[in-house]
């Protein structure tokens, strides 16, 4: 039997959120991080993410919002992108981390939540 070809997938492409206010919710991504919508369709509003599109549809009634993951959004200006995450109401967790420091650079982390509970964060390279 062969090996199977590697890599067994051509990468991420789509994650799913659950929302009680889908549109609403979608407004706020656009805001806070300039995500563009892409199209709607039967209640969900789909967005580039930047090569993933973001899909955020109407919240099954067995689950819970928020959930276990993370969304990372790696900033093109760091403050920039900080200003319009708090201007669109959201506050962050903590000030900037340092991650990982390099020549002339520090991996920063920013965390914080959407209106809705989920967890977010601003992930990326900065310099030093």
């Amino acid at each position: 039997m062969s090996a199977p070809p590697e890599p067994l997938v051509t990468g991420l492409r789509q994650v799913a959120l659950g929302s009680r206010d889908p549109r609403r919710l979608a407004e706020f991504y656009h805001a806070a991080l300039g995500l563009n919508i892409l199209f709607e369709t039967n209640g969900m509003v789909f967005m580039d993410g930047g090569g993933v599109r973001l899909m955020i549809g109407a919240k099954p009634p067995e689950e819970s919002l928020g959930g276990d993951a993370i969304l990372y959004f790696e900033p093109v200006v760091w403050d920039v992108a900080e200003r319009a995450v708090e201007s669109a109401g959201a506050r962050f967790l903590h000030t900037r981390i340092v991650l990982q420091k390099a020549e002339g650079r520090d991996l920063i982390l920013r965390a914080f939540k959407d209106p809705e509970g989920h967890a977010l964060a601003l992930l990326g390279w900065t310099a030093a």
